[in-house]
Parts: structure tokens; C-alpha cells; sequence
């Protein structure tokens, strides 16, 4: 590492000390100095150290992991960042880069009392390539990459300070002395650069802006030997796995809002927004600029796609990182043992082709684990006594002038539980590997889920959770992401619709913290792979003019390899937890003393698997994937009715605690699967006059499928089997405000899914899409289907458009 300016330590020292050192004559005796006057000097009892740099240069800097490989031998692997540079991030603003650490000490009974703060000024890094690589410096074996094996450039700006503070009363580390920590890393914004050919002299980018994790919180920190560091809201039990219910609350973690950096003049011109300049105290923007000059780092004219947040107080919660050694058949410390599907190992034995190893797991010895729990607080929660506010989420579009949703009143499905919504990330596995196939748990509705009318014909099989990585001779290395057991059981009771910083307040949306209406969007048990690379891309990318889909073409353009597998379960067994897409009424019940009347209506009990591989780039500045042998597998019910627990309209009949279990509600059960070759574009926008619309456009080649319908009593179905052809989309999401004589302008807005489907669209007799068999089957499963026709669609366009849009 070379330093252009040397480290300074600086200590600000008394005038008694500098009367001291300036003495000249002899001196043959000293007089001794007390406590009182040594605490003069800049420390007191502890140390005030000052680190100043003008610039940092970094050749490499790696990340190693050991990984599995198909001849049952482990292998060294490096994610390795090169040519890395810190410097100045602008010399408009006061700050120089550097650290300042504060470090103060005490003691009482025996107990050493810390107190530690760091501030980190504002810098700006960059990366010229980053690039996953074994020990020999081979970066992209079998890819042939035509970019060496770099996933792109990096980038990162940081506009604030950012701040750490701990407090502890008994050392670093104490499972039953509860310590405060602040952190504050606020207004970062990262850039991934990727150029559109080998010549370019410019990149597009995908950025991650105005990231904030901004939290203070009161806790506990210890480490543990076999589930690592932990910090938790709740006294530590080193006998307990971490996955228990803690038998008290005893600390808190807020999610503070972060002041936007450009706050005081977004509120001076009026377009401050909702939330007054300020962002969620978790914040997450990602957004994309095309065209940009390699090596600078900017959000100006960059559009959004899509940001969420959280923000308010979370009880209940913990963070968990630790090492893992998956080698052999053995189940990873902390699995969740609430998923049934749990494989043997997480991800399977490494593989290349027909080879597949025996004993060496794809993770191999060594690797990065990860939880995170939180539990969410609404209005009336006794841990918001004495300060702290409810938790709200939020969805919508990312950088400034653009709409979003706010989801608010969190609760659990069933009405008058005395738990509280919560989130729970799983068990998150980072690993380097070597391998062409990983695997997936299996889905057991899916597996089992009737299929047409054959006997033994179900939705899925073993080999569906079979994940590819990449159709080259031999293994790029990757880096994979594994999620095992995530849950986010909330249902929002208070929606409304919210605006950026950027949107004048005429435009914006200022209230709505009385609506009695809101969105629901549980997951439960969600189990995820998510597998990247370097690679590069020849073929069609899309975009939209004049409203119209159109296509182009890129040659070597720089990409990122993406392999995902995605599944869900329903619900849990007594339908208290469920995977669902609702809609809630949360109008007041005049005969329930005014509580809500917990209408919904929606998608509920969703089984689903989505599993296919491929790349994402960012040419013309949109986000474009393309995935071939695509596989989209969904069980779920059309279900309207009252949520669990709820009391009926007189006030006396209670939805059954179960309800979720029976199909009391269920209007219709759907069941789809798809497999065919998907390329498809967002197209960001940040517009609010276009309803901070999001574009999703491209082409569906679908190979073979199925949509069948089914009714709830005796599970006869009607299938539209056999699918087959060409599908052009152009669908969007957009928010609009909504004006009339039966809304408030200021608070309500209205919400619209648009869809637009071109079948057929290059007029080919290859791509006609044709349904071969629809058939109707009897309610018993050992009966034939029979056939009642096919359907043909040699070309044509099918538009539709929802909108829904809230009462007062």
C-alpha cells in the first residue's frame, strides 16, 4: 500500500504539559503530576488518534475462499479487486479524507467500561476491475471472456461522514452487559461500470444510490464458538440456538432517517417530498446511466428502478455472521430447522458436465454465514414507550421526482395475535465456487401437486430443482449467494402513496397516515440460489420508442453471468404464515367497536419455483437479461374473504385462526408451468408525469406448458395444455396522483399494472403460439382428461390495464 501523505497522529496537549517541555534549565528533581493534571491532556482517560491521507493506492486486494471441485479435491479461490484508488471525494466541501478514532476507558467493579467512536470523512474509490480468480491467476477459465474475466469496474462515493459509535460497560464483547451502538453509514453510492465493447471508451452503469444503513441501537455483542459474532436485542444464551424465541425484550434497534445531502436547498425550492429530504434509515436506490466516461463516478441523469427502505423501531432482532466449513454430508451449524427440505449439505457436490464429486461439497471448507431477525412495531406497541417509532416499509421508484408506496400498521396474518410481524433473512451462505450445477430444496406441495389428470403427474420433479450455472465446456468460477428458511410475515393494515425528493409539493403526496386500506406481501420460507460471473454478450437487446417494443443488437458486450432459483411455500401447516400478493380492507367495524373489518382479496398460498441462467447488462441504460430455458412453476388459490381471526360484518362469527388452511374462500386454485427462452428489458423511468412508470418489455419463446384452473370443492380442472410460441410483452407498473370531487388530492393516489401481449410478433409459422390440448379433467386423478380442443393464434396484441385506486 502506498500512502502519498504519512499517517499523523495528533495529540492537543495542556498548557501545564507545555510549560513542561519547554523548560531549558537542568532539572534534577520532578514534581509528581496527579490524575487531575494529566487529564488536561486531549484523551483524558483515553486517546484521540487523527488519520489524514490525500490519496491511497491499492494494487490488489482479495477475498479467499477454499471451493469444492468435481474430482473430489478442494481448490483456492480469490474475488480480487485491482488497480484500487482512494482519494478526495470533492474539494468543494470542508472535508479531507482521513479517520478520526476516539478511544476513552473505565472501570467499575471490575468491569472495564468502553467507549469508542470513529468518523470516516467523505472519499471517492474506485476499482478498475474486479474479477474472481484461483491462486495461479487464472480469472475465467472456459468462459473465454473477451474481458479477462472481469465482472466490470467499481466505483464508490461517499457524499457523508460516516460514524461509528460503541458503548459498553463491560469490554468489547459481553453476552449479559448490554452496550449501544450507533452507525451511521449514510448517502454511499456504488457504481458497477460495464462497457458495451471491447472499444468503448465509455461504460454504462448500475448504480446503487443514497445507500443508508443508519441505525441506533441497544444490545448485546459476544461471540460464540459455534454461531460466531453476534449482536441481539436480547440478552445472549450461549446454550440456545440463535434461532429461538428470546424469553425478553430488553434492547431495541431504530431505523433513523437519514438527511438527504442535498436536504437544505430540496426544502428552500418546495421539493422536499414526503419526508421532508430526508430517506429510509435502511435505503436501497438502484438506478442506471448510460454512456458514462470510464473512471467517473456520477448519479446526474441517471433514471431509477426501483428503491425500498425501512425505517422506525425493530425489537426482538439479531445479526449473526460466522465462518462455514460445509465439506462432507453434514448439516451447516444454524440450518433452519423449521424448513423441512434441508439437504444434506446446502448447495450439493461440485460438478463439471457428467462428473460429479462424491465428497466435495460446492462450498467446500470454508465460506461466509449470515442471519438477520427483526421483529416489527406498529402504534400502541408498549417497546415504543419512551421514544422510537413504528416500523414502515417502502417500494417504489428510485432517485428523485418519482412515487413510491408506503406500507404502514405492520401486523401478522392473524388478526388479534398477540405475536408482531417480523422479518427473518435465513441462513445466508456467501461462497466462492467451482461447479456447473447446484441445487435447490425441494418444494413439497410442488412435488406433490396433481398435474393435469394422469396419476403420478405433479408439477415438478427432482430434476426441476437441478439449478445450471452456464453452458460452457468447463466451470467459470462464481460467486454464490444461498438463502435457506427466509421469512417476512407482515401484512400493511395503512398503505399510501408517497413521493421522492425531486417532486414539487403541488405533485406530491402529504398525507394518508389515516387510511384504513393496505397492500400484503408475505413470503414464508423462501429459499433462494443466486450464482454470478464475468462473461460477455452478442444478441438482441430492447427498448421502447414512441411507446413501441423495438430491438437491437450488441456485439461482446461486458456482462455479468446470473444463474437464479427461486422458491416459496405457501404456508406453514396451522395458516398462520403464507407466501401471498393481497389486497387489504381495513374499514372500521362498527359492530367490533370500530376494529378493522380485515377484508382481502388476492393471490394467497403461493407455491412457486422460478429457475433459469443466463446474463445482465446495462446497455442504452436499461437493465437486460436474458435467460434461456427459463422454468416458471406456481400453485397458488384466487382467494377473497377475512383474514384469519378477524370478526365478520355482525360482529359475532370469527374467521377460523386456520382459515388460510381451508377453502372456504378460494374462488378458484391456479396452476401454471413454463419453460421456454426469455430476453427481456426494464426500462427505468423518472418521470413522474409518465407515473414513475417501470417498463418491462422483451420476448417469451415458451417450449412447453401448461395453465390449468381448478375448482376448490372437488378439484376438477380445466387445462390449457401443451402451450407453445412466441410472446412479444410491453407491460409497466405506474403511480399517478389521483384528483376528483371523491378523493383528497393531497393524499390519495392510484396505482396501474399494464399489459400489452404481441403474439407472434415476427410473423414466422415457427413462432405461432398454439395451446395443442385443452382438456377437462374429472375430480377423480385416476380418470382421463378429455379433450376438447386446441386453441391457435397465428398473430394479434392483447392489452389490458388494472388500476386500482384507494377510497378515503
Amino acid at each position: 500500500m502506498d500512502r502519498l501523505n504519512k499517517n499523523k497522529k495528533t495529540f492537543n496537549l495542556s498548557m501545564l504539559t507545555i510549560s513542561m517541555i519547554c523548560v531549558t534549565q537542568s532539572v534534577f528533581a520532578l514534581q509528581e503530576l496527579n490524575d487531575k493534571d494529566l487529564r488536561q491532556v486531549n484523551g483524558q482517560d483515553g486517546v484521540n488518534i487523527q488519520l489524514g491521507f490525500d490519496q491511497v493506492n491499492i494494487e490488489q486486494a482479495y477475498w479467499e475462499d477454499k471451493a469444492g471441485k468435481s474430482d473430489n479435491t478442494e481448490q483456492t479461490l480469490r474475488a480480487t479487486g485491482n488497480t484500487i484508488r482512494i482519494k478526495d471525494n470533492t474539494t468543494a466541501d470542508t472535508y479531507t479524507p482521513g479517520v478520526n478514532l476516539k478511544l476513552n476507558t473505565g472501570s467499575k467493579d471490575g468491569k472495564t467500561g468502553l467507549d469508542i467512536q470513529a468518523t470516516l470523512n467523505p472519499f471517492v474509490a474506485s476499482m478498475q476491475s474486479f474479477k474472481i480468480c484461483d491462486t495461479s491467476n487464472n480469472c475465467n477459465p472456459g468462459n473465454n471472456s473477451k474481458y479477462d474475466g472481469s465482472i466490470g469496474s467499481v466505483g464508490v462515493v461517499v457524499a457523508s461522514p460516516i460514524f461509528v459509535q460503541y458503548t459498553s460497560t463491560n469490554g468489547i464483547f459481553s453476552a449479559t452487559d448490554q452496550a449501544n451502538l450507533k452507525l451511521g453509514l449514510n448517502n454511499i453510492n456504488l457504481f458497477l461500470g460495464q462497457k458495451a465493447n471491447t472499444a468503448a471508451t465509455v461504460e454504462n452503469q448500475l448504480i446503487l444510490k443514497n445507500f443508508n444503513f443508519n441505525l441506533n441501537a441497544k444490545g448485546f455483542m459476544y461471540v460464540d464458538a459455534t454461531r460466531g459474532l453476534i449482536w441481539s436485542t436480547n440478552q445472549g444464551n450461549t446454550t440456545a440456538s440463535i434461532t429461538d424465541t428470546p424469553s425478553s425484550t430488553l434492547g431495541y434497534v431504530d431505523l433513523d432517517r437519514a438527511d438527504d445531502p442535498d436536504k437544505s436547498t430540496l426544502i428552500a425550492n418546495g421539493t422536499a417530498g414526503t419526508y421532508g429530504g430526508t430517506n429510509s434509515g435502511i435505503n436501497i436506490e438502484l438506478m442506471t446511466k448510460k454512456d458514462s466516461a470510464i473512471g467517473t463516478y456520477d448519479s446526474t441523469n441517471a433514471k431509477g428502478i426501483i428503491r425500498v427502505g425501512a425505517s422506525g423501531r425493530l425489537v426482538n432482532s439479531y445479526i449473526q455472521v460466522r465462518g462455514t466449513n460445509a465439506t462432507g454430508k453434514i448439516n451447516p451449524v444454524d440450518d433452519n430447522s423449521s424448513n423441512t427440505h434441508t439437504l444434506n449439505n446446502v448447495l450439493g457436490f461440485a460438478n463439471q458436465g457428467a462428473t460429479t464429486a462424491t465428497s466435495a461439497t460446492v462450498m467446500g471448507s470454508t465460506g461466509i454465514g449470515f442471519r438477520m431477525h427483526g421483529e416489527f412495531t406498529s402504534a400502541g406497541d408498549a417497546m415504543l414507550s419512551g421514544g422510537g417509532t413504528p416500523t414502515t416499509l417502502e417500494i417504489g421508484g428510485a432517485g428523485r421526482n418519482s412515487y413510491g408506496f408506503e406500507f404502514g400498521k405492520l401486523s401478522p396474518l392473524v388478526t388479534g395475535s398477540t405475536g408482531r410481524a417480523y422479518f427473518d433473512s435465513g441462513n445466508v451462505y456467501f461462497n466462492l465456487a467451482n461447479t456447473q450445477y447446484i441445487y435447490l430444496p425441494e418444494n413439497s406441495v410442488l412435488r406433490n401437486s396433481r398435474f393435469g389428470g394422469v396419476t403420478g403427474t405433479y408439477l415438478t420433479d427432482s430434476t426441476d430443482y437441478k439449478q445450471q450455472i452456464h453452458n460452457f465446456s468447463s466451470n467459470p468460477y462464481s460467486l454464490i449467494m444461498a438463502i435457506r428458511g427466509m421469512d417476512f410475515q407482515a401484512i400493511s393494515k395503512q398503505g399510501r402513496f408517497t413521493s421522492n425528493a425531486g417532486v414539487i409539493t403541488a405533485n406530491s403526496f402529504s398525507g394518508g397516515t389515516s387510511n384504513t386500506w393496505g397492500l400484503a406481501l408475505p413470503i414464508y420460507n423462501l429459499n433462494a440460489n443466486l450464482a454470478t460471473y464475468a462473461t460477455n454478450y452478442t444478441g438482441d437487446v430492447y427498448s421502447l420508442v414512441n411507446g413501441n417494443v423495438a430491438k437491437s443488437t450488441v456485439t461482446d458486450s461486458q456482462r455479468l453471468g446470473l444463474a437464479l432459483a427461486l422458491s416459496t411455500e405457501g404456508r406453514n401447516a396451522d395458516g398462520s404464515k403464507t407466501t401471498s400478493i393481497l389486497v387489504i380492507d381495513g374499514g372500521k367495524n362498527s359492530k367490533n367497536g370500530d376494529k378493522p373489518m380485515d377484508y382481502y382479496l388476492g393471490l394467497r398460498n403461493i407455491d412457486m419455483l422460478l429457475r433459469g441462467y443466463g446474463s445482465m447488462g446495462f446497455e442504452n441504460g436499461n437493465v437486460n437479461v436474458t435467460l434461456p430455458d427459463l422454468l416458471m412453476v406456481m400453485s397458488a388459490e384466487i382467494a377473497g374473504g377475512y383474514l384469519p381471526g378477524a370478526k365478520f360484518r355482525d360482529g359475532v362469527t370469527v374467521s377460523p385462526a386456520n382459515n388460510f388452511t381451508l377453502n372456504t374462500d378460494v374462488l378458484l386454485g391456479l396452476k401454471l408451468k413454463l419453460l421456454g427462452d426469455m430476453n427481456f428489458s426494464l426500462i427505468p423511468n423518472n418521470a413522474i408525469e409518465d407515473g414513475t412508470k417501470l417498463s418491462v418489455v422483451g420476448d417469451y419463446n415458451i417450449k412447453d406448458g401448461a395453465i390449468q384452473l381448478s375448482d376448490p370443492v372437488d378439484n376438477s380442472m380445466i387445462g390449457l395444455d401443451d402451450i407453445s410460441g412466441k410472446v412479444r410483452f410491453n407491460n409497466s407498473i405506474a403511480i399517478s396522483k389521483r384528483t376528483g370531487t371523491d378523493y383528497s388530492a393531497d393524499q390519495q393516489g392510484n396505482v396501474s399494472f399494464n399489459y400489452s401481449l404481441n403474439f407472434n410478433p415476427d410473423k414466422t409459422s415457427n413462432d405461432v403460439f398454439r395451446v395443442r390440448d385443452v382438456n377437462l379433467y374429472p375430480p377423480s386423478s385416476s380418470a382421463v382428461g378429455q379433450r376438447l380442443g386446441e386453441v391457435v393464434m397465428t398473430g394479434g396484441r392483447l392489452n389490458s390495464s388494472i388500476s386500482l385506486a384507494p377510497r378515503n
